[in-house]
């Protein structure tokens, strides 16, 4: 009941800014370890929004309070997007990010808000 009112605003809101990504894991050899090698999981189409962290950062010399920007990629919940897994890769542009959290709001399965940690 509820999946039927979120998910058409999901996909409404998705399609007025999307943002494509490709979701890659990392592969392993036949002994079983990590390889360097990253396989495509899924191609993804999402909303890309940014939310302050609780932690802040003080600095010394002028006393100026820097919040941390958080980024995440909103993507309904359909066939491709459930093999995404925490510690994928995600590629948005030339930016590599890795995914921290899944946020799978209340475990509806309506919709995942990817947190995402930039990689350097």
């Amino acid at each position: 009941m509820i999946a039927q009112k979120v998910k058409p605003k999901i996909i409404k809101a998705i399609n007025k800014m999307p943002t494509e990504g490709i979701v890659k894991r990392v592969g392993v050899n036949e002994f079983g370890e990590p390889s360097d090698e990253e396989n495509i999981v899924c191609n993804v189409i999402g909303l890309y929004h940014e939310g302050s962290s609780s932690i802040s950062q003080i600095t010394k010399d002028k006393g100026i309070v820097i919040k941390d920007k958080e980024q995440y990629l909103m993507v309904v919940c359909d066939e491709d997007t459930v093999k995404i897994k925490q510690g994928d890769f995600m590629y948005l542009d030339d930016n590599k990010f890795i995914i921290q959290d899944l946020g799978n709001q209340n475990r509806m399965n309506i919709y995942f808000d990817l947190k995402l940690g930039k990689v350097r």
